[in-house]
């Protein structure tokens, strides 16, 4: 008996998740609407360990709209690739 069955090789893709999206590893680009399936690479921090390293890394002086407007600006444009454009 001769199997006709073929067998796909799907590619993996690597990222992050920030503020709840994944964004993908730069040069990786992906059509809209495609399904994924995402799976951890490491374990999710404990909620204690989360808040300690909030506690541990706090901002220590006044941060303005600006200041946070211009961090997204360069965030964005380091990463032009992975980001959706407006």
């Amino acid at each position: 008996m001769v199997s006709t069955r073929q067998t796909f090789v799907l590619p993996i893709y690597k990222g992050i998740v920030k503020e709840n999206v994944v964004v993908l590893e730069a040069g990786t680009q992906l059509p809209d609407g495609t399904r994924v399936e995402v799976r951890l690479t490491q374990q999710p921090q404990k909620r204690s360990e989360a808040f300690a390293r909030v506690l541990n890394n706090r901002i220590t002086r006044y941060v303005g709209i600006d200041e946070i407007i211009e961090a997204d600006k360069k965030e964005r444009e380091r990463h032009s690739d992975t980001w959706f454009k407006p």
